[in-house]
């Protein structure tokens, strides 16, 4: 048998892999009873030759080998893997351990890890091989089928289990199965009844990675990750999460062929229907002792900054009261206690700007607050510290960050009385000034009669109007263009000269290269359309004394007609005998346009 194994690494190993070579070792359960059959699979990543099986003197090999290889290129590199996967049974109970197989790659001998088993007395139901205090594993399904207990589980992690209220929490939903995991359908994630909840974006398309527990190997997906914040205090209970699995297992029925037969049965895609646990989260208060007067709510870690944009200004000018608050934890919900800006400020809401950021770390960011302050009278303020408190977790105790004092210098305004009237300065005088007496208006005031208004007039009569008058005009302008498109002769008359225009500047244009083949046929061209278009003489008695006798009829001048003949011969002359023509380009392209404006002006 070991020969067989040899063989097949070696045939694995016919291609060479520039990658690093790895052997491990899983098992599908490190719990089992005595005489229940188990699977071990030896995997190596790379190309390797001498398989070596480690001792199995406590335990009986009843199935296998069963070999399988794949090959993978991600950006460039190409990656091998193979394993070989033998079915066990352990004699009798007790504690086991079973060595590291071994095998050659690129001239060094590398060995697997060693699997711990535990076989107990009687049959035994493979349990979860990981559990904790903070992460449900136990596995549940409805489909029916034994053998999914143990082998495909959802686990939901949680950092903490016991925290204050306001303390951010992760917590990560996976799904670990010891079948092929093929697609995911009818996700029902928990509602998180109590607590905000921000979730940290993931791919769309989900990964499955592999992962090694205790000698046991999984298929790993993660399906989200989520940081939940407890908003009550109390036993809060995470909701279960439910799935529906399509795996591929190996099927039960016998197998249809020998090929099914040597690779020890068929598969079959079944759906597995799966839910985790609830977890209880227990959610302390915050404490009463030593909380700060202005505490708004906010749990974490904070830093906290705040400036005045300017410290001297005019009365009635605008100011700026930016504060910016940074760092980790509930912090897109929390606000700042009421500040306390001077009687004679006319203050806004401020105007919030968040930049959150949801990553590995958790939900940290920056929250900014600006205040607009506009100080209507002229004088020297004081704008009293402002305080922002948080509760960190970490250390149990509440802190205050306070920021500086601001003095504001307001000088009299452009258009505001510099006294204040009456004989009095106290505060209650200025209050009332600042906020219920306005100054009389001294600038220019325009009036208008109270009967002079838009609505009836001679312009809003015309602009009521002008749609309808352009609707009308339009259709009068549409109509006249198809009327005068009807008669084809015509409308080939008028275009003749657009077109002779046309086929004159690319004339031209072989002028200027001194192209005389091509110059000439273009000004053959344009006499040639604008004669037929503009006579409306059909092909068939389109010749030049039809031509003569129509421009005739047509009361244009004979000398305009003979220019027009002789500019037609030297035109078929240079076609068919270049050297028979002498007369000068430019001297012909100036008498072909001043002859096409001729007969424009000339024909009736």
């Amino acid at each position: 048998m070991r020969k067989i194994v040899s063989i097949l690494f070696f045939i694995v190993s016919l291609v060479h892999y520039s990658v690093g070579q790895k052997l491990t070792a899983s098992v599908s359960s490190s719990r089992v009873a005595v005489g229940e059959a188990f699977q071990i699979q030896f995997s190596l990543s790379g190309s390797g030759s001498n398989f070596k099986l480690p001792q199995l003197t406590d335990f009986e090999i009843i199935e296998g080998p069963y070999q399988s290889s794949s090959t993978s290129i991600v950006n460039g590199v190409v990656t091998q893997s193979s394993s070989l996967t033998y079915v066990l049974v352990g004699k009798k109970e007790g504690k086991y351990t079973i060595g590291p197989a071994s095998a050659s790659s690129q001239g060094k001998t590398i060995q697997s890890n060693i699997v711990d088993m535990d076989v107990l007395k009687g049959k035994t139901a493979a349990g979860n091989p990981n559990t904790s205090s903070n992460q449900n594993s136990a596995p549940s399904t409805n489909n029916g089928t034994d053998d999914v207990a143990g082998n495909l589980f959802i686990k939901t992690s949680v950092s903490k289990t016991k925290v204050f209220q306001g303390e951010q929490i992760s917590v990560i939903q996976k799904v670990y199965s010891r079948f092929q995991l093929r697609d995911f359908q009818n996700i029902q994630f928990p509602s998180y009844n109590g607590f905000w909840t921000q979730d940290e974006p993931l791919n769309k398309q989900i990964t499955v990675q592999n992962e090694n527990i205790n000698g046991v190997s999984y298929q790993v997906a993660e399906l989200k990750r989520t940081f939940i914040f407890a908003q009550k205090s109390g036993k809060l209970e995470i909701d279960p999460m439910k799935i529906d699995c399509l795996v591929r297992k190996k099927s039960s029925r016998k197998p249809r062929d020998i090929f099914e037969q040597f690779f020890g049965g068929g598969y079959e895609d079944v759906v597995c229907s799966i839910k985790s646990d609830p977890i209880t989260i227990d959610v302390s208060a915050l404490p009463e002792a030593n909380k700060p007067a202005g505490f708004s709510g906010a749990v974490g870690e904070y830093t906290f900054k705040a400036q005045l944009n300017k410290d001297k200004v005019k009365a009635n000018d605008g100011v700026n009261l930016t504060i910016t608050l940074t760092g980790k934890g509930n912090i897109k919900l929390v606000d700042l206690s009421k500040i306390d800006f001077p009687e004679d400020f006319e203050t806004y809401d401020p105007k919030t700007s968040e930049n959150i950021i949801v990553g590995g770390n958790g939900v940290s960011g920056t929250k900014t607050f600006d205040f607009l302050m506009i100080p209507r009278h002229e004088g020297d303020y004081k704008i009293d510290q402002v305080n922002f408190s948080y509760f960190d977790p970490s250390k149990k105790e509440y802190i205050t960050i306070p920021s500086p004092e601001f003095n504001l210098h307001v000088d009299k305004g452009d258009n505001t009385p510099a006294t204040v009237v009456g004989s009095s300065n106290r505060q209650e005088d200025l209050k009332v000034l600042g906020n219920d007496i306005r100054y009389i208006k001294t600038d220019k005031i325009h009036l208008k009669s109270k009967d002079a208004f838009f609505f009836g007039s001679i312009p809003f009569i015309i602009g009521l109007l002008s749609p309808l008058i352009a609707f009308l005009g339009f259709i009068f302008i549409r109509r006249k263009n198809i009327e005068q498109n009807k008669d084809m002769v015509a409308v080939k008359s008028r275009k003749a000269t657009k077109m002779a225009k046309k086929r004159l500047s690319i004339a031209e244009k072989h002028l200027r290269s001194n192209n005389k083949e091509l110059f000439y046929i273009e000004i053959f061209k344009s006499l040639d359309g604008y004669i037929s278009d503009k006579l409306n003489i059909p092909v068939a008695d389109f010749n030049k004394e039809h031509i003569s006798q129509t421009l005739k009829s047509r009361d244009v001048s004979t000398p305009t007609i003979l220019l027009l003949m002789k500019t037609l011969d030297n035109c078929e002359y240079a076609h068919y005998a270049p050297s028979a023509v002498s007369e000068d380009l430019q001297t012909i392209y100036t008498s072909t346009v001043e002859l096409i404006t001729n007969i424009e002006d000339e024909i009736k």
